[in-house]
């Protein structure tokens, strides 16, 4: 698959409803990045959190996260 038939495909992709917790309150502004690398096989870059973190470490995520004010 080259970048105009993913570019294509992309495009004609339905939207999905995102699950929204009902309480509005506790979500936290995110931003993240989905890196697709064209290839043989297409895929995606992903990172892995670091075991010391509080919160999900250790885990595979998609770079980006918090907004932070600076940003």
């Amino acid at each position: 698959m080259n970048a105009a038939a993913l570019r294509a495909r992309l495009c004609r992709a339905e939207p999905c409803e995102a699950e929204l917790s009902p309480d509005e309150s506790a979500l936290i502004p995110a931003a993240v990045l989905v890196a697709i690398v064209l290839g043989a096989a297409p895929g995606v870059l992903l990172t892995k959190r670091n075991a010391h973190l509080k919160a999900h470490a250790g885990q595979v995520s998609f770079p980006g996260g918090r907004i932070d004010p600076t940003d």
